[in-house]
């Protein structure tokens, strides 16, 4: 069943529950579970996900012990991109998602030093597709900053470095650290979120008005990974509001080395 958090269905949830559903279209299609991809020297590989963005019905829309039927799809672009379309429905409430991910391989305990790679494959019955995808594309003009405008199903973000606010997030490892030791792909946002909110109340005095709007669309763009023990560094970089909600861009960084973890596109509304 739905998780909910704060009268509302719980992001982070929905986030874990794509996330499942997207290793296990790949785990069926290659036909190996998870903890067996490995690389041809016999590496582990980690399905690593690179970019996740979804619309959905406001958050608050979905009621405690509602159940949501999800259906999706996967193909991949080589041997190691693989991108999958996640449909939910639920009455009236629709969630809709794309996934991509790859493989990758940790050279040693230091979650800064993760490589791109390859697994074995005896089988793959996943469709592969003749040209690289848009979803693929712009996560890399994104990654080397070669774009200015970035858009969502509804909405147009600018592109900027610009730092609007800016703070230190200490991480915590009982919860945003997954299994295998690498800052869980789930926490970004929210961690984006927890941080947006210091800037608002640092603008406003309170939350009240943050409060009472909901994720409606997200894209989280990932770039790298982070050990427990290190910071990261929040920035804001831009804060429209506009018609009753609220557009965020935001960028995650690893304080050790200012390295980019993230960038996220939110769209919040009532």
């Amino acid at each position: 069943m739905p998780q909910m958090a704060n009268s509302a269905l719980s992001e982070n949830w929905l986030l874990k529950k794509l996330g499942d559903l997207h290793w296990k279209l790949l785990s069926d299609g290659i036909e190996q579970k998870s903890s067996e991809f490995k690389d041809e020297i016999g590496n582990r590989l980690y399905a690593t996900s690179i970019r996740i963005c979804y619309s959905l019905t406001n958050l608050k829309s979905f009621q405690e012990n509602e159940k949501i039927n999800f259906s999706g799809s996967i193909k991949r672009f080589g041997n190691s991109t693989y991108l999958s379309q996640i449909n939910g429905e639920s009455g009236n409430n629709f969630i809709k998602a794309n996934l991509m991910t790859t493989f990758s391989v940790r050279s040693s305990d230091d979650n800064s030093k993760i490589e791109k790679s390859n697994p074995v494959e005896k089988v793959n019955y996943i469709q592969e597709l003749n040209g690289i995808p848009d979803f693929l594309s712009n996560y890399r003009l994104l990654r080397k900053n070669l774009i200015d405008r970035w858009k969502l199903p509804e909405f147009t973000f600018i592109v900027t470095d610009e730092i609007l606010f800016e703070c230190d997030y200490v991480i915590n490892p009982y919860y945003e650290i997954n299994g295998v030791g690498l800052l869980y792909f789930a926490a970004y946002p929210i961690i984006s979120d927890f941080c947006t909110g210091n800037f608002y109340i640092k603008k406003f005095g309170n939350l009240e008005w943050l409060k009472s709007l909901q994720t409606t669309q997200r894209d989280i763009n990932y770039f790298a990974n982070c050990n427990a023990e290190d910071k990261i560094i929040f920035e804001l970089n831009n804060f429209k509001n506009a018609d009753n909600s609220i557009k965020t861009t935001t960028t995650l960084y690893r304080k050790s080395d200012k390295t980019m973890l993230a960038k996220i596109f939110t769209v919040k509304q009532p």
